[in-house]
């Protein structure tokens, strides 16, 4: 008999207890937090917060630190410091800072790669999101390399490398799914609407949402719901 697929959930941008009790509530598995990262964000928490954060969340959920470091000592200082389950690494570091960071910290690592915005061409020349054929050799390297436990594919625009609440192809999301071993979470504008039909393009690991379940800013924990139900019905079509 065939085993019931289960699309991870993870709610990203958690910016307070309350909200972690929300995602725990519905059934979310993993929560993340935004800390210290050099861009304008205002799910973004200092690491005294994060620290708090993560210490209060349930055993039934994961905490990923969602970080942009310079290189592996600040990523392993806040790993220390905030002690998360996993770490998200949103910014460009060589793979041997990436092999560091796992060497020292024995959590693991999700890469998270930029995908232009639906209808945007890319740029890889430039700090834009990269093309199709890069983001494929990436994907490639990084699996060989054998030093992330899963790749993170998120909507890029300009100088923004994620978190923008755009969609982006998902047939390029489908291709690096099937040509890698390594789990792939999709990101990048997904939402109560559009999640289940997401889902049935891609067939991610897992799931991620910030935005999309936010009102006026701030986690809204009917959208929260919605959002997992809706992942719990596309599973039950596959």
């Amino acid at each position: 008999m065939t085993a019931k697929v289960k699309t991870r959930i993870k709610i990203c941008g958690i910016r307070s207890p309350e909200e972690i009790e929300i995602a725990a509530l519905y059934g979310a598995d993993a929560v993340g937090f935004i800390t210290e990262v050099p861009v304008e964000s205002p799910r973004k928490l200092d690491s005294d917060t994060a620290a708090y954060l993560v210490s209060r969340v349930p055993e039934t959920l994961s905490s990923v630190l969602v970080i942009m470091p310079e290189n592996a000592d600040t990523a392993v200082g806040l790993i220390n410091k905030i002690k998360p389950d996993i770490v998200q690494i949103h910014s460009r570091l060589p793979h041997l800072e990436l092999e560091i960071i796992k060497e020292k910290t024995g959590i693991p690592i999700i890469k998270t790669l930029s995908v232009p915005a639906q209808g945007e061409a890319s740029n890889a020349g430039s700090g834009n999101p990269a093309s199709v054929s890069s983001l494929l050799e990436e994907v490639s390297l990084l699996e060989e390399a054998d030093i992330v436990d899963s790749i993170l594919l998120d909507t890029a625009r300009s100088e923004k490398p994620g978190g923008t609440g755009c969609v982006h192809d998902w047939a390029l999301s489908r291709r690096i799914s099937e040509e890698t071993r390594l789990p792939l979470i999709l990101a990048g504008g997904l939402k109560p609407e559009n999640v289940r039909g997401a889902i049935r393009a891609v067939s991610p690991y897992a799931v991620d949402t910030a935005s999309g379940v936010e009102t006026c800013g701030k986690k809204d924990a009917v959208k929260i719901k919605s959002f997992i139900e809706e992942v719990r019905c596309a599973n039950a079509f596959l």
